[in-house]
């Protein structure tokens, strides 16, 4: 039998030093957002991860602790966390979950993979 050799294909990751969080990060689609309230201020996420969130606001400082509710629209739900401002860069908060509970995040990693799918099969029809 003829084998033919596979080709390899190279693939360079973007490895920035101050990225603090080590989660796969997606921008919520705008007509569905996911919404961040802290203390009764609510914020549009810019990113989420299974394991953060990046949103902007000026009143919160690098290293402090607020508890939050982070709306999923999509999926109507609503789940408590606690975050903290690992990074920011003028207005753009950088913040990891410190406190999640077990279900919030499954359905987290639920929602990045079915956006993810979506992403995908939308690029695939623009081709």
């Amino acid at each position: 039998m003829f084998w033919k050799k596979k080709k390899t294909i190279e693939v360079t990751l973007d490895s920035r030093q101050s990225d603090n969080r080590s989660a796969y990060r997606i921008a919520p689609d705008q007509e569905q957002p996911v919404m961040v309230t802290i203390a009764g201020t609510r914020f549009h996420a810019l990113n989420i991860s299974g394991t953060g969130i990046a949103f902007r606001a000026r009143d919160l400082a690098v290293g402090s602790r607020s508890a939050a509710m982070i709306r999923l629209s999509s999926e109507g739900r609503t789940f408590p966390v606690v975050l903290e401002v690992v990074a920011k860069q003028d207005d753009l908060c950088r913040c990891c979950f410190t406190e999640i509970h077990e279900d919030a995040e499954n359905l987290l990693h639920s929602y990045i993979l079915e956006l993810q799918k979506s992403k995908i099969r939308q690029n695939q029809h623009r081709k």
